[in-house]
């Protein structure tokens, strides 16, 4: 379960699952957006599919 960054509350809930290309983000990967029922905010994850070289 994740906790809220805003409020600290622990009901957080999955919401949807879109592709970079909807949200009009660069190469492959996912956004995942959550919301906390306890104070309102949306969290927004991305999530690459490419990988990155560390140099």
């Amino acid at each position: 379960m994740f906790e809220c960054f805003h409020c600290c509350s622990r009901s957080v809930i999955w919401d949807c699952d879109y592709n970079f290309e909807d949200f009009g983000y660069d190469g492959e990967g996912i956004v995942q957006i959550l919301h906390c029922t306890n104070c309102g905010a949306e969290i927004e994850y991305r999530i690459s599919d490419t990988e990155e070289e560390i140099e």
